[in-house]
């Protein structure tokens, strides 16, 4: 394929039959089949589209209005909180305000799933899901809003608001071709369904993502040769079974002689067509003549008079329609266009053309912009008719034939009925042309019916017994000739797709090899430690009947993905398939929601998340749902920068969102906050606030040590849990073990030095004494130089802490 010049499909399937060894006939075919490449959308890419919140009201897990706020712009959102929190409501919100389906609902509507969509505990309120976006380079921001008034599901309204108020069409905004193809929104029932299903929604997905319709259309058409071959051929012989005994119980030459012919291994078709035309007792010609008035046919009065009527409708909506006034539109909507963009750069100036001062306000624009689209509207109105018209006059041409070859020369009211007829082609008015055209075609059709019927009577004079069975051998004839065809075009219709297969399937694994590599790099990252390995990724077969072809092998033995699998690399494959999808460069959208994809992962897959997600985030907002604790231990243990957001559940399915610091930082303000209370009373400001500053200083102890077990010993995240498990939990120690590395050592000397009157500061903590705290700033220098002591553990050389939670 690399030899390949760069351009369309079409020109790459064009350069390799070019290049074929193929006979003349074969190439021949595949020239006429090959189709034409698809029309390219003159709109381009669209707009990209992030997403500035998620809101939900009366929906699910979620009661009162609870909006969750996410910061602007590339970035990893973890959205944490226990199972029943409310969290996934957040993510389905999302889905179903932007998509307008629920994942988790689909195939569920009835019973217990159709009544849980709605919040329990707001029976009367209004559902409504809720999502603000950041549309284009400029982060215009738009609101899209469902709101549901009735008990199904899909009784739903959507409004769709711009920032200055307008509403606006979903499709303007959300490119739902983009949507179907790059579809940025993984939900846990699709993370399994994904992978437990055919996968040939996810075939039909890449086959359009990457443009291979012309693939598919191309194989249908040289498979339709064939199959039409093939059918033409079996219709002949069907005839023939059913024909022989009719003419073997005929006591008549001419059947005889059709039973010989129609036996033989390639009949004689121009001795079965001699064979119609003789009689035994009337000249040959003139029965040959009386044959073909008796198979006259005249115009098809139904098609005549549907493109009648298409005509005269055409042309009806053209009179209305100035088509001079179309390109006078045009010229005056490109001249209201040019001012506009001056007004644009220059607001409020004087007119150019009048001289008018500070005319060209905002007023103007908006009545200019009106009226520009007014006179677009006019110009698009016209071409249309002008279109229609054309249609309409070319498709009433089509159905006037000419006079048939044999009937030329004579002189007969048929002959003259007939050129009137013909004569209709030469006419372009639409209304001339339907008049003509009603009036030739009822009086032809007539004549054509009369000449008919007075042949059929002459010919039942001359062969009572023949004529019937002639009729069908006619019938049997044309098959036939048809078959004939067919027998000479198969065989090259045949090795026109032998030859077609393995191309369309080397350039489609070509167009998806950069898809197939990024599966790869997202499965190794996810499975490192996995005796499962992801090899290619492959399309097999053609929308509606295709399969993604996934090669999975155990130890360098291949195997069937699904049988190997453990439920956690499973989900891997899941993710590994639908991330270059959904991250695919013409994608528009500049975001990604995952809900729960840590589930049923070991510690060094929930690493390897944390790294793939952590790699999307480059360009894309990242927002993940989880319950699971260890995708926040894990994005801390890598150092990976990332926004935490807690999501709780109170009674009556009050939701409530808080953003979450990094546990030193937090522990620290929850202990100013309280240091900072005048109101205070002092026997809680000796308990709790010295253990509040504990937990501060063992928050850092653990934040180093983490990091000391990781870049010092190189444990994985699941032995630095398992050995942080097993510590001794006492302050003393673990401070030993943060700035010496052993729990058992005296970090005294080091404490002092890092932080002077630190040590004792440890001591008055773990004595259960009481620090004398009257007043408040008492209070707050305790919290002083609890910081200050955490900020020198944070600090110690090979203890850094590199990132986290923001």
């Amino acid at each position: 394929m690399n030899d390949q010049p760069p351009g369309s499909l079409r020109d790459l399937l064009l350069d390799r039959l070019n290049r074929s060894h193929l006979a003349p006939q074969v190439q021949e075919l595949l020239r006429e089949l090959l189709p034409d490449d698809p029309a390219r959308s003159p709109g381009g890419r669209a707009e990209p589209v992030q997403l500035r919140s998620i809101s939900a009201a009366g929906w699910r897990g979620i009661g009162p209005r609870t909006t969750l706020e996410l910061p602007p712009g590339p970035g990893l959102v973890v959205v944490a909180g226990p199972n029943g929190s409310g969290k996934s409501s957040f993510a389905e919100a999302a889905e179903t305000a932007i998509t307008g389906r629920n994942s988790r609902w689909e195939g569920r509507r009835t019973g217990d799933w159709q009544k849980g969509w709605r919040n329990l505990h707001s029976p009367d309120a209004t559902p409504e899901v809720c999502v603000e976006l950041s549309v284009g380079e400029r982060g215009e921001a738009v609101t899209v809003r469902r709101t549901w008034h009735g008990i199904d599901l899909d009784d739903t309204r959507t409004q769709v608001v711009g920032p200055d108020g307008t509403e606006r069409k979903l499709g303007e905004v959300i490119d739902p071709d983009a949507l179907d193809l790059a579809r940025p929104f993984l939900p846990y029932s699709e993370l399994g369904s994904m992978i437990n299903g055919t996968l040939g929604g996810l075939h039909d997905a890449f086959f359009k993502l990457l443009g291979l319709e012309l693939l598919a259309e191309y194989d249908a058409r040289v498979k339709n040769v064939d199959t039409e071959c093939g059918q033409a051929i079996k219709v002949r012989d069907a005839l023939t079974a059913k024909l022989l005994p009719e003419l073997r119980g005929l006591d008549d030459p001419r059947a005889r002689e059709a039973v010989q012919v129609l036996s033989g291994t390639k009949p004689d078709l121009a001795r079965v067509r001699s064979l119609l035309e003789s009689r035994s007792t009337t000249d040959d010609s003139e029965l040959t003549l009386l044959r073909q008035y008796a198979g006259l046919a005249g115009p098809d009065l139904k098609e005549t008079a549907g493109a009648i009527a298409r005509l005269r409708e055409a042309g009806a909506t053209a009179e209305d329609v100035r088509f001079g006034r179309a390109e006078d539109a045009r010229r005056l909507a490109r001249l209201l266009e040019a001012a506009l963009e001056h007004q644009r750069r220059s607001p409020g100036v004087d007119c150019p053309v009048c001289g008018s001062e500070a005319v060209l306000d905002r007023a103007w624009a908006e009545q200019a912009r009106a009226q520009v689209e007014q006179l677009q509207s006019e110009a698009a109105d016209a071409e249309a008719a002008r279109q229609a018209v054309s249609v309409a006059i070319r498709a009433m041409h089509d159905l006037v034939q000419p006079l048939p070859v044999w009937l030329r020369g004579e002189t007969s009211a048929l002959v003259s009925l007939w050129q009137d007829w013909a004569q209709c082609r030469d006419i372009a008015h639409p209304r001339e042309l339907a008049e003509r055209a009603e009036r030739a075609a009822a009086a032809l059709d007539e004549a054509c019916r009369q000449v008919r019927d007075e042949a059929a009577r002459r010919l039942a004079e001359y062969d009572d017994a023949w004529q019937p069975t002639a009729v069908r051998l006619a019938e049997w004839l044309a098959a036939a000739e048809v078959a004939e065809a067919a027998s000479e075009r198969r065989p090259y219709a045949r090795k026109a797709r032998n030859w077609l297969r393995p191309i369309i399937d080397e350039l489609r694994n070509e167009r998806l090899r950069p898809f197939a590599q990024r599966s790869q790099e997202v499965w190794q990252k996810l499975c490192e430690h996995s005796s499962v390995t992801l090899g290619s990724v492959t399309l097999a077969g053609t929308p509606g009947r295709g399969r993604v072809v996934l090669d999975v092998s155990v130890d360098d033995m291949s195997a069937p993905a699904y049988g190997v699998m453990s439920q956690g690399e499973l989900h891997s494959l899941a993710l590994s398939l639908f991330l270059p999808r959904a991250t695919h460069a013409t994608s528009p959208f500049g975001f990604l929601v995952i809900d729960d994809p840590v589930q049923s992962m070991d510690p060094e897959k929930v690493e390897g998340l944390a790294r793939v997600l952590d790699a999307c985030t480059r360009d894309r907002q990242v927002i993940v749902f989880t319950h699971d604790t260890r995708l926040r231990q894990a994005i801390e243990h890598l150092g990976i920068e990332a926004t935490v957001l807690s999501v709780t559940r109170r009674p009556d399915s009050v939701v409530g969102v808080e953003r979450v610091g990094d546990p030193v930082n937090q522990a620290l303000a929850e202990a100013r906050a309280l240091s900072q209370d005048a109101h205070l009373p002092q026997e809680v400001a000796d308990h709790v606030l010295p253990a509040m500053c504990r937990r501060v200083i063992e928050a850092a102890c653990l934040e180093t040590v983490r990091r000391r077990l990781r870049d010092e010993d190189g444990l994985g995240l699941g032995d630095i849990e398992e050995r942080i498990g097993s510590l001794d939990h006492r302050t003393k120690a673990q401070v030993s073990l943060a700035l010496l590395g052993d729990e058992r050592q005296h970090a005294r000397e080091t404490v002092e030095r890092i932080s002077p009157g630190g040590w004792a500061l440890i001591e008055t903590f773990n004595s259960g004494a009481h620090l004398p705290l009257p007043t408040v700033h008492d209070r707050r220098e305790l919290v002083r130089r609890t910081k200050a002591l955490a900020t020198a553990i944070r600090r110690v050389p090979g203890a850094q802490s590199a990132g986290g939670a923001r």
